[in-house]
């Protein structure tokens, strides 16, 4: 699968991140990824459907239109974005020859690491500070997979000069050089919980917004669409639907929905 970079300006950028194949691998157990619900990874899991579902729609829209960076974001914290973000990269990897990095960016409350079981360490966070060179010994790639993660950590550190550094620039750059058969999930802030989310919506090509079901409201999501224009809007998902579109022999329920949620 053959995916257009967006940006052909950047394709020389800065070769900061190792290619799956080559990034340092952790081993994360069936049952560790059970325990923190991600189930992207499982072809014949009923829960994976929706995860499924939502890889189609987005993949087409990255080929159709060179989306390559795409956002998760929420307008309010614990409505499920990082658990959107984690199994969605999941359920991408396991399309042929498509490689998925997931990219911790909530960088005040980062939970990448602890949904794939990665020990903390050197992480995103570092990165950008300039205590780490290159991400390349900061990615992990999860078992066989096609999937890297950049984790972050709970630093004291001024997130916003972070994101609007050169080093930031650099990341993105570095992003956007990866070779064309690369989608690039990032995990942002809520959009109200500062400005954090509104910098790395400038650099997305894209985003998706999860919206909890009885918890987020009309005017919410129409404020976060708006304070993250021009950025294309790429639909939104729907967590916790109490009519649940998909409820089987778990009792797991997700819904989604694209183009606007009003």
């Amino acid at each position: 699968m053959m995916i257009e970079n967006k940006d052909a300006s950047v394709a020389d950028g800065p070769q900061i991140f190792a290619l799956p194949e080559h990034s340092l691998k952790v081993d994360v157990s069936p049952e560790q990824l059970d325990a923190q619900n991600i189930v992207g990874f499982r072809n014949a899991d009923t829960r994976a459907r929706p995860f499924k579902l939502l890889r189609s729609q987005l993949l087409k829209m990255a080929e159709d239109d060179g989306i390559k960076l795409i956002g998760v974001t929420s307008a309010a914290p614990n409505v499920g974005k990082t658990f959107v973000a984690s199994n969605l990269a999941a359920a991408m990897s396991r399309i042929a020859d498509l490689n998925v990095y997931l990219i911790d960016l909530d960088l005040h409350r980062p939970a990448i690491a602890s949904r794939f079981g990665i020990e903390e360490g050197a992480g995103v966070h570092d990165y950008l500070t300039g205590a780490e060179a290159d991400m390349t010994g900061i990615a992990r790639r999860i078992n066989d997979e096609r999937l890297v993660v950049v984790p972050g950590y709970r630093r004291d550190v001024a997130t916003g000069e972070l994101l609007t550094s050169t080093r930031a620039d650099d990341m993105f750059a570095g992003l956007r050089s990866l070779p064309s058969n690369t989608i690039v999930i990032i995990d942002m802030p809520p959009i109200f919980a500062d400005d954090d989310a509104v910098i790395i919506g400038q650099r997305v090509d894209g985003f998706v917004l999860v919206i909890e079901d009885g918890r987020s409201t009309r005017k919410q999501v129409q404020e976060t669409v708006r304070m993250l224009a021009p950025t294309p809007f790429l639909g939104s998902v729907l967590n916790r639907f109490q009519n649940q579109l998909f409820n089987d022999e778990y009792g797991y329920g997700f819904s989604y929905g694209y183009g606007g949620y009003y």
